[in-house]
């Protein structure tokens, strides 16, 4: 990269920053001014440069993301179509909650410019993909059809925790059973019922689908709900598992573990979403950095909205100074 192309990126990632602390963060220009250390008139100058150069319109247009380089970067490390990284807060997030809260930010935001109508987004589970589509536009989701990617039912609704869902949140299509049920033979027979093969193939056509990535550092959704044990998760672990998508783990490679949990399942499986024309993996918070880079490195995801100390640690473990 050229010195102008580099003070070309600089310049476009302050410009950004300064919009994202402003517009979506709704810091007052000081606030903005002392997070960038820059005078309070410099920080009014780059939002105006924001509103001009048309980055800000009602939204932070998408294409205008890769021009934070931890994100630019990313993307080029791991051959994804986008990579969105919202800019780190002074004070770093910890608190599994604020970490789902900032992200679904980034990742509705990102929506609002890919989803377009008639398409079907089929969603996984978790708290981070619930709050993505609570701040999408009520008139942006409405647009689209939504389908779950796996059975499970009460892995989908909100709980006491998150609140009730937000005014027009549904889904149009619904898998009618467990995510895992007690034997691999039941799995089979239900997958072979019309309603639930209905259900899947929907899925499995989708345009886009949004999913969560858990880690095995904290309890994995799928014990929280009670369908694998503290036991298996070792097991797992022993096995090599760094995380899971819709309840199929992997290891650091990416590659699935042979274990009976997954023919007990109901969903699509990896092969069947890496088929999805654009996959949004949404996930952050160090815990996961070892379960995101095992998704990255398996091609499950086209594009990725993480939090900037993870976007970093990604680019360190493939040798990638930022």
């Amino acid at each position: 990269m050229s010195s102008a192309d580099s003070t070309n990126w600089e310049t476009r990632e302050q410009i950004l920053r300064a919009a994202w602390y402003y517009y979506v963060d709704q810091l007052t220009q000081d606030e903005v001014a002392k997070r960038l250390s820059i005078s309070r008139a410099t920080a009014g100058r780059l939002l105006e440069r924001s509103r001009q150069s048309g980055i800000v319109t009602f939204t932070l247009g998408s294409s205008n993301f890769d021009a934070f380089q931890v994100g630019r970067k990313l993307r080029e490390a791991f051959d994804l179509k986008e990579a969105l990284v919202p800019p780190a807060l002074e004070d770093p997030l910890s608190e599994p909650h604020a970490i789902a809260q900032r992200l679904a930010r980034g990742g509705a935001q990102y929506l609002q410019n890919a989803l377009d109508t008639g398409q079907t987004l089929s969603l996984g589970w978790g708290e981070t993909v619930q709050a993505t589509m609570e701040r999408l536009p009520v008139e942006q989701r409405e647009k689209v059809t939504t389908v779950t990617l796996t059975g499970g039912v009460n892995t989908y609704v909100p709980t006491p925790r998150r609140g009730h869902a937000a005014p027009g949140l549904h889904f149009d299509a619904v898998i009618p059973a467990p995510i895992v049920v007690s034997s691999a033979k039941l799995a089979e027979d239900l997958r072979s019922e019309t309603v639930i093969q209905s259900v899947l193939e929907r899925s499995r056509s989708a345009d886009h689908a949004l999913v969560g990535i858990g880690g095995l550092a904290e309890q994995a959704t799928l014990a929280q709900q009670g369908y694998v044990t503290d036991a298996e998760l070792a097991e797992f672990r022993a096995q090599g598992a760094v995380g899971d998508i819709l309840g199929m783990f992997y290891n650091a490679n990416g590659d699935v573990l042979d274990v009976p949990l997954h023919k007990r399942r109901i969903g699509i499986d990896v092969d069947e979403l890496r088929d999805i024309p654009n996959v949004v993996g949404i996930a952050g918070g160090m815990s996961k950095v070892e379960a995101i880079l095992g998704a990255l490195r398996g091609g499950y995801l086209d594009v990725l909205v993480t939090t900037e100390d993870v976007a970093r640690a990604l680019l360190a473990a493939e040798g990638i100074d930022v």
